[in-house]
């Protein structure tokens, strides 16, 4: 299983790496999934879920965000400042993205597979399915702007929110 799954991943990965394909080796079980290994991805680390999204990870990207969310949640309610608080957050988040990449990409992987069709898999479905798209982040940052609206009038007219 493990052969054939790392004989999918190199016919459909995009931009598959010598090192990028070592980790993957490495890290990959008998069963295809992937083994909680940290292995660090810069881009991952830099940008965080939206290079998950980016990747077409949108579960696991959920997954960190959540994950992120939480632990700042926590430090809020313990009354830590603001900006620390956003701070371990990002971090956090980056953390979680850069350093279980990896492990990520497997199970969504096994998605994939489990989609395309596992005994005869259709390697062109997996290659439209793993190409990176930058729909998903485009659509995560329109709806972070969203959120963030009234704060950004608010700085920029000197209105304030209060009132």
């Amino acid at each position: 299983m493990k052969e054939k799954f790392m004989k999918i991943l190199k016919e459909s990965y995009y931009n598959l790496s010598a090192k990028d394909e070592k980790i993957f080796n490495e890290i990959m079980q008998d069963n295809g999934l992937g083994k909680c290994k940290p292995k660090f991805n810069l881009w991952a680390f830099i940008f965080g879920w939206f290079y998950l999204l980016y990747r077409r990870m949108a579960i696991e990207a959920m997954a960190v965000l959540v994950v992120s969310l939480m632990v700042g949640y926590l430090m809020a309610y313990a009354k830590l400042h603001p900006l620390l608080v956003l701070a371990v957050i990002i971090f956090t988040n980056s953390l979680l993205s850069g350093f279980c990449y990896y492990f990520l990409y497997l199970n969504k992987l096994g998605r994939d597979i489990d989609y395309c069709g596992e005994f005869n898999t259709d390697i062109e479905c997996m290659k439209k399915r793993a190409k990176p798209k930058i729909t998903y982040v485009i659509i995560a940052v329109l709806i972070i702007l969203i959120l963030i609206w009234p704060w950004i009038y608010a700085i920029v007219t000197g209105v304030s929110l209060k009132t």
